[in-house]
């Protein structure tokens, strides 16, 4: 089953990153290849990118062409900032791998969801 791991920014991320020395700092951001290479090595990832923060803006169709922002909602600052595409044996493997991210330490830090198929779909009919 494919299951994507999103990790998430969001102020408790960042409250947490800025009260690591930088050698915590340091440890914390070798997770992520860590977690890569073990997940390369054991044939589950299908796919994996980090995505620029400085760079996310949030369209909406408006009925003047497409609306761009910032923020997708005025009450958060939560942005994603990553993902792997796991192919594993079930949901208790998928969260284990999503535990071992640093955001997993912070509430809203890391979702965990299986990606549906269109045989899923179907099924829903």
């Amino acid at each position: 089953m494919k299951y994507v791991v999103l990790i998430h920014n969001n102020p408790a991320v960042v409250e947490m990153f800025a009260a690591m020395s930088d050698e915590e700092r340091r440890r914390a951001f070798q997770i992520y290849w860590d977690v890569e290479s073990d997940l390369q090595q054991s044939g589950e990832l299908v796919d994996s990118l980090a995505l620029d923060d400085r760079t996310q803006l949030f369209v909406r169709r408006g009925p003047e062409g497409p609306a761009v922002s910032e923020t997708p909602l005025p009450e958060t600052a939560e942005l994603v900032s990553g993902y792997y595409v796991v192919d594993v044996a079930d949901a208790a493997r998928a969260h284990e791998i999503g535990a071992r991210f640093p955001e997993a330490a912070v509430d809203g830090g890391i979702r965990v969801a299986r990606a549906l198929t269109q045989e899923d779909f179907d099924a829903m009919e």
